[in-house]
């Protein structure tokens, strides 16, 4: 948990599991999108949220199991674990609000022999007896999809009206990662999702990834200006920044969707 991050106390849903509620999951949120197998989030926020939102189009339900049953999270096994439809993540349907535009960086369908068949699974982890917690909090809930990154933004966070608390943008591979699209990009598809009509906005927008430190020490967008923290893990650095404009319309959508 990082103090300069606003901390979250841990909701009773996932105290006490019961079912799975799509708008309790995704109430201050981490929205991973082009997330890959990385913990680190998990690691760094725990404390600052306590519910995670992984998306990814290239893994398949069989290698997240494995890398879950591997790997996993140290120091966390599995509590729950439920496998979810559509209808339960999208209960009014998986609507596409906003369309791909000229200003992507390939079609929609670029990279489609890396597509994997969707699906969606829940977890909550709790921690194991041999950790404290100086470890990290004793539970927290991950919910998985094989998905497009914007447009599960667009069927989750805007067909609730929400946003995730934190949105993170790390190495999101528009370059040699298989990404159609650049979410770092303001005019691309991820941001325009983001800044959809009145739909609320991240608080806090975090992004990085492997190079030097100077890659990421520009804001992406311009909404997000206030800067929280910087740290690095590795070879991978990041910086956090927060919202700084509180009420901006889409600006791009009228240039930018054919």
């Amino acid at each position: 948990m990082f103090e300069e991050v606003t901390k979250a106390e841990m909701p009773d849903w996932i105290k006490n599991p019961v079912k799975f509620v799509i708008h309790d999951v995704l109430k201050d949120s981490l929205y991973y999108p082009a997330c890959g197998y990385d913990g680190h989030p998990v690691e760094y926020f725990l404390g600052n949220v306590y519910s995670f939102v992984y998306v990814d189009y290239s893994i398949s339900r069989e290698n997240l199991l494995e890398e879950v049953a591997n790997n996993g999270f140290r120091g966390y096994r599995v509590l729950r674990q439920l496998s979810l439809s559509e209808g339960q993540l999208a209960p009014n349907g998986w609507r596409i609000r906003v369309a791909p535009g000229r200003a992507e960086f390939h079609r929609p369908d670029h990279y489609s022999d890396v597509f994997k068949r969707p699906f969606a699974e829940w977890f909550i982890f709790e921690r194991t007896e041999e950790y404290g917690e100086d470890h990290n909090p004793s539970r927290f809930s991950l919910l998985f999809i094989c998905a497009d990154g914007a447009a599960a933004y667009q069927a989750l966070y805007l067909e609730n009206r929400m946003a995730p608390k934190i949105l993170a943008i790390i190495q999101p591979g528009e370059a040699f990662g298989c990404n159609w699209t650049n979410f770092t990009n303001r005019g691309q598809i991820l941001a325009r999702s983001v800044f959809y009509k009145d739909n609320p906005l991240p608080e806090y927008v975090i992004n990085g990834g492997i190079g030097r430190s100077e890659f990421y020490r520009v804001p992406i967008w311009p909404e997000y200006m206030e800067f929280v923290k910087k740290f690095n893990i590795g070879a991978k650095y990041f910086r956090i920044w927060k919202r700084s404009v509180r009420d901006v319309r889409d600006r791009y959508d009228s240039r930018d969707i054919e």
